[in-house]
């Protein structure tokens, strides 16, 4: 499922386009948060000290919030871009 996961964030969102996406928080609620990958503002330091794709982490931007957030690939329940949408919770 991450490799699929990863190539569609590669492929459709990695550009800066705006998704929409549907996950099961720590505490057991659910969370839609409209982001984007990529974005490097207010970027402090080194960046990341570990390979998020080995961790299984997705670091978007959330829109609303207007901060980065983590979001766990095994907790991804879909995304949705650009009208479509991709579940990965099977």
């Amino acid at each position: 499922m991450e490799n699929k996961l990863f190539t569609i964030i590669d492929q459709l969102v990695s550009n800066g386009k705006i998704f929409s996406a549907n996950f099961t928080k720590s505490d057991g609620s659910q969370r839609v948060m409209n982001c984007r990958v990529g974005v490097q503002k207010d970027l402090k330091g080194l960046g990341l000290q570990y390979d998020r794709r080995k961790a299984r982490n997705i670091i978007v931007w959330d829109m609303n919030a207007k901060g980065y957030r983590t979001i766990k690939t095994d907790r991804l329940n879909w995304i949705r871009i650009g009208g479509h949408k991709f579940n990965f919770n099977t």
